[in-house]
């Protein structure tokens, strides 16, 4: 009896053990849930599936993509460090996923955002980090237009070499004055070297302006602050259309192989060397029909590339006349200089510049305003740098302010 007492108590007690872990776990589960659901089930909200940033002049666009979760009715865009924020709301235009578009109007500067999607209950998703910036008045300050290389001016039009465009260009504005002096507008793509201007106005205005686009997502171009400029006060005059006269008094086509035609071929390879005799040795003349009547501005000899550049003129002398049928002006040779100038005026040649002391052997000068065009030119070779007879130089230039 003893040993089944004892028994009967062992499995009292360990029926009582049982029953307090039972109470104590039931105990702890409840106090569980208590906590997990003490402020209501957890919500989630879906984050934005993209987020695409157009920068424009001190604004940004935005475009934010939504996911298909009908909850979401709001979005909140705030800085990271919380001095800006923005809350704009999602309407949809369809069902499924969907993009939102706003437009907020911002200073210039770098800027990192966080962005929230949000439902009514205040339930936000995980934010979307979005860095971008913000162009405005420094950046646009900040851009190079594109250059002019150089402009190659006629009487008839003029060719603006342009320089490489700059990198993010998009493409070169340029407005310049007419031969009416009005305003005219050409775009001028990457790929173009050169604009050709059928009508320009000598002296008058050019203005380029480049635009540029800072991202490929940019919702507008930006513009370079004009650089103004203006084209040449004389223009070049066409080369094709001078020749050689060969008047009566004048240096022959030359020795060694040259030609005093070969002085306007537009070419510093070929050269006029005179002969060893009295018309091509210093003082000489040369005549030559511009193919224009032309108000001379300018004059330029190059020297021959590969020698002799002292027998280029330190001394001398241009004559224009619109009229070669009368009598021939006597010989250079057969008396002093100043023979030789009074005999030319007296038959209508008209000396539009006198030059003493050149030690240049490639020069170029101006020629004295003169109101009345000439058709005719004679250049008068005095005297040579190095005090020689023997003339030899390559290339003759002549610029004009206008020409009929």
């Amino acid at each position: 009896m003893a040993n089944l007492k004892r028994i009967v108590n062992n499995k009292w007690i360990h029926l009582m053990m049982f029953s307090m872990i039972i109470v104590f776990s039931c105990e702890t589960t409840e106090e569980t849930y208590e906590e997990f659901t003490r402020n209501g089930e957890t919500v989630y909200i879906g984050k934005a599936d993209t987020v695409i940033v157009g920068p424009g002049f001190e604004k940004l666009r935005f475009w934010v993509v939504i996911n298909a979760d009908p909850k979401i009715n709001k979005g909140l865009l705030e800085t990271s460090d919380g001095a800006f924020m923005h809350e704009f709301d999602v309407v949809r235009t369809r069902n499924g996923q969907d993009t939102i578009t706003f437009d907020l109007d911002l200073d210039e500067g770098e800027y990192t955002f966080d962005l929230y999607l949000l439902d009514d209950g205040g339930n936000r998703s995980i934010g979307r980090e979005i860095q971008t910036t913000v162009f405005g008045e420094k950046y646009q300050a900040s851009l190079l237009n594109r250059g002019i290389a150089g402009i190659d001016a006629f009487s008839a039009n003029a060719v603006i070499n342009w320089s490489d465009p700059n990198p993010g260009t998009i493409e070169t504005i340029l407005t310049y004055e007419d031969a009416d002096g009005v305003m005219q507008t050409v775009l001028v793509s990457n790929e173009d070297n050169q604009t050709t201007l059928s009508s320009y106005k000598t002296g008058g205005s050019i203005v380029v302006s480049s635009t540029y686009k800072p991202t490929e997502t940019a919702i507008e171009v930006f513009e370079a602050i004009p650089a103004e400029t203006t084209f040449p006060s004389q223009f070049l005059l066409d080369k094709t259309l001078i020749s050689a006269l060969g008047l009566t008094g004048d240096a022959t086509a030359g020795c060694w192989g040259s030609t005093y035609e070969r002085l306007t071929d537009g070419s510093t390879d070929a050269f006029w060397h005179g002969c060893d005799i009295p018309e091509d040795q210093y003082p000489w003349v040369l005549s030559f029909d511009l193919g224009v009547a032309a108000n001379l501005s300018g004059f330029r000899l190059d020297e021959r590339a590969d020698c002799c550049g002292g027998r280029s003129p330190a001394n001398y002398q241009i004559w224009g006349t619109n009229d070669i049928s009368g009598p021939a002006t006597v010989d250079i040779d057969a008396g002093t200089i100043a023979d030789w100038e009074a005999d030319a005026e007296a038959k209508g040649w008209v000396k539009l510049l006198d030059v003493s002391g050149n030690n240049s052997a490639s020069f170029e000068v101006e020629v004295p305003e003169n109101a009345t065009k000439f058709r005719y030119l004679r250049l008068v070779g005095i005297s040579a740098i190095d005090g020689g007879l023997t003339a030899n130089f390559n290339e003759l230039t002549f610029w004009a302010t206008a020409v009929e």
